[in-house]
């Protein structure tokens, strides 16, 4: 059955105020196009070239010529998703929409709507979404609410409603550990996200900035709700922060009957920044699957599981990947919930594709995104030039995940291998040879 893939990766849900066709966000949308099939149409923020989509289905095995690209340079909003013009082209390319199938990253009201006016079979979790339920499961306050409810593991934390509130929670929740995070109730990786702190201030995993917490806490309670919210942000969570000996999530797939299943996991990787100005660490990728002691990785799925089971009997389908660390002092700690498709799919995704459901029991993989902006046409040559390009028959090798023509933002990359150390090998082949 063919799907419509549609790319509101860069909602406003997710970006707030700083929307835009060109926030790194968003333009990691030609990521996306991977998920593409023989047949597909991609709803994008922005355009996907025939070069790239070439690269896509050369490597996957299908004609790109049959994926249908539509793009307006703009972010794939419901209003959008609604507008005449863009319905009338799905209408025309669907023919009654009875034979094809929805991919969205957020399940949105717009989302559900869009399936009605197709005429798409209906499924269970479109009254959820039509009654904007997955609203419940990206806000951080909310997240804090299930949580507990589901008695996972949580850091000490707290909502504030107001810049008093903020302040009394920093108060509380500074001594534990001498930091504290404050996070945007509505936001997307990291980027909303403040660290405050009596220590030293350095940048630390998850915050895109630290400060000092001085004696004047309101003041300093004011300065942050001013910096975080906004007209869709009402409200922000404030946790102690612990030092995190493993940074790892989970992806689900709540299938049609509520039941989640496990798709994918990993570590993620960060890295101080070159620029010792920087106020943040740099996201270097993910690596699949997690490697978590026996104990902790047990422990981590039975509670994931927990909370996954109580987002299908909210009436939730689709996917979902949930956030944790592992610490010395208190153990495991789970940090947020996302009801969308995890920084990982797509590796997970095109992994299956190339290799078998049981990929990750003899290969790894690893996103690299911080490689410096290069065309795409340069990227593959040097890749050829190298040897480096994924290979199905050694399964092995490396694919270009996204590549912004603009030159604004990273390239990413995807490496396939037998082992860890063996991709971690390639991956420094590649840096050197894109120096």
């Amino acid at each position: 059955m063919p799907k419509i893939i549609i790319l509101n990766v860069g909602t406003e849900h997710a970006l707030g105020d700083r929307a835009s066709s060109t926030h790194p966000i968003t333009r990691s949308g030609w990521r996306h196009a991977w998920f593409a099939e023989h047949g597909d149409i991609l709803i994008s923020p922005v355009a996907v070239d025939d070069d790239f989509l070439r690269h896509v289905g050369d490597t996957l095995g299908f004609e790109p010529s049959t994926v249908t690209v539509l793009s307006r340079d703009r972010i794939v909003t419901d209003e959008l998703l609604l507008s005449d013009g863009l319905l009338k082209e799905l209408q025309e390319l669907t023919e009654g929409g009875s034979a094809w199938r929805l991919m969205p990253c957020f399940w949105t009201r717009g989302v559900a709507e869009l399936a009605s006016r197709l005429g798409i079979e209906p499924h269970g979790g479109l009254g959820f979404a039509m009654q904007h339920g997955s609203d419940l499961l990206n806000r951080k306050s909310h997240f804090r609410q299930f949580a507990a409810g589901a008695g996972v593991p949580l850091p000490d934390g707290s909502v504030a409603r107001t810049p008093p509130e903020l302040a009394r929670a920093i108060e509380r929740h500074l001594p534990r550990t001498g930091t504290v995070i404050v996070k945007q109730d509505d936001g997307a990786g990291g980027l909303g996200n403040l660290t405050l702190t009596r220590g030293e201030v350095t940048p630390l995993p998850g915050a895109r900035e630290t400060r000092y917490v001085g004696e004047d806490i309101p003041a300093l309670a004011a300065e942050v709700w001013d910096a975080l919210t906004d007209r869709l942000s009402h409200g922000l969570v404030v946790e102690s922060y612990h030092a995190s000996t493993h940074q790892f999530y989970l992806e689900y797939l709540i299938g049609e009957d509520g039941v989640p299943a496990l798709l994918d996991s990993g570590d993620i990787r960060v890295r101080p920044d070159s620029d010792p100005a920087s106020t943040e660490l740099v996201w270097v990728g993910l690596d699949l699957p997690a490697a978590l002691p026996p104990a902790l990785c047990a422990q981590a799925l039975h509670e994931s599981h927990r909370l996954a089971r109580l987002v299908g009997q909210l009436g939730y389908r689709g996917h979902v990947n949930i956030d944790a660390i592992a610490t010395d002092d208190v153990g495991l700690l789970f940090n947020e919930i996302n009801a969308r498709w995890g920084g990982g799919l797509v590796a997970h995704d095109i992994c299956e594709r190339l290799i078998g459901r049981d990929y990750a029991n003899q290969h790894v993989a690893a996103t690299v995104r911080d490689v410096p902006p290069a065309s795409l046409e340069t990227v593959l040559r040097i890749l050829d030039k190298q040897g480096l390009g994924f290979s199905r028959a050694t399964r092995e090798g490396v694919l270009v995940l996204a590549c912004d023509p603009l030159l604004l933002n990273n390239t990413e990359c995807l490496v396939i291998a037998a082992t860890r150390d063996r991709a971690r090998e390639i991956e420094a082949r590649l840096r050197e040879a894109l120096a």
